[in-house]
């Protein structure tokens, strides 16, 4: 493990004093908490993440500015990058929400609406709480945090059939404007599993776009419902996060 990971660090040194690559960066964030799992990303680290792009005058975007650019002919900014968190975790309230109003960072959160306010299992099968209603609504009324459908239940698409993936996109956005008295426009595939069918009903249900699991910036040209990402999890070092985003 530890050898894995010194020949990415050196890898990633590489890639840093090179110029830098073309197109906007979208971050995939799941938990920020005090645990080892994978998907996690420790309070700590992710300050010294937000306060690095800050510092190094990266310009946050909301996703839904990303998206116009793709649909104009303006160039897509220079150091760009979009902050997005799957599940809708609790700890993203208290962990990650005050590093985004430090640094006025907007967010977009994906959220499995049917499980807001109680729990959600993570990669390793075990319950962690969920954002309750309250903290969704204090953070969307900032004006800084957007929440998106990411389904009702958290399901697998793999596992469901056609009509049980439309009503898990259908209902979980009606869950979301309803509470929130606003419009649902983007869409983060459960694990990223898609296919052409399911990008069908999203256009027929008004989404502008959704984001895959799969690694990449994001360019003019680009699919917007085919929307790559970077993912940031517990395996990432600091120097990785460097070179990722560069």
């Amino acid at each position: 493990m530890f050898l894995k990971r010194y020949l990415k660090d050196c890898l990633s040194l590489f890639k840093i004093i090179l110029p830098h690559r073309k197109g906007a960066a979208i971050l995939m964030y799941h938990s920020v908490a005090d645990n080892d799992v994978f998907f996690t990303v420790k309070p700590k680290i992710f300050a010294q993440q937000m306060a690095y792009l800050k510092k190094r005058n990266y310009q946050a975007l909301k996703l839904s500015e990303l998206i116009d650019f793709l649909e104009s002919k303006t160039r897509i900014p220079k150091k760009a990058f979009v902050l997005t968190f799957d599940d809708g975790y609790e700890d993203n309230y208290f962990n990650a929400w005050p590093i985004f109003k430090k640094y006025n960072f907007p967010a977009t959160i994906f959220l499995a609406a049917g499980l807001a306010g109680g729990k959600i299992n993570n990669v390793s099968n075990i319950p962690l709480k969920a954002l309750n209603w309250q903290e969704i609504e204090e953070m969307h009324w900032s004006g800084l945090i957007d929440f998106e459908p990411h389904t009702v239940s958290h399901q697998r698409f793999e596992r469901l059939n056609l009509n049980q993936i439309e009503q898990e996109i259908i209902i979980s956005k009606k869950m979301i404007e309803e509470r929130l008295n606003k419009k649902c426009h983007f869409f983060a595939y459960p694990r990223g599993w898609y296919n052409e069918k399911i990008i069908g009903i999203l256009k027929k249900q008004g989404f502008r776009a959704a984001r895959t699991t799969e690694t990449g910036k994001i360019n003019k040209g680009d699919n917007p419902f085919k929307l790559k990402r970077i993912s940031v999890n517990s395996t990432m070092s600091f120097i990785q996060f460097r070179a990722m985003i560069q």
